[in-house]
């Protein structure tokens, strides 16, 4: 993939731990659905949902974040992702 897609992707790993930094997260915490569906993605492009995928896939592999299932799926920080948002 091109700079453009990987910059689209660390903006978005970036929108997603400031928002944990609003929250004031601790391990375990949960992005809120409304943000997360109605305010984030909803604004998103083709493009920024590719790259939105991958960036969440990869923020799981490395362990900063959780899948967290239900009616809405969602994220939940860990400790490293807390650690490395410092």
């Amino acid at each position: 993939m091109g700079q453009q897609h990987e910059s689209i992707k660390m903006a978005i790993k970036d929108e997603f731990f400031a928002q944990f930094r609003k929250m004031q997260a601790k391990a375990g915490d949960t992005l809120s659905t409304s943000w997360l569906y109605d305010d984030f993605m909803s604004n998103l492009s083709a493009k920024e949902q590719k790259a939105l995928e991958e960036i969440v896939s990869e923020m799981i592999q490395e362990g900063l974040i959780e899948y967290v299932g239900g009616a809405k799926p969602t994220y939940a920080i860990t400790r490293k992702g807390l650690e490395s948002m410092c």
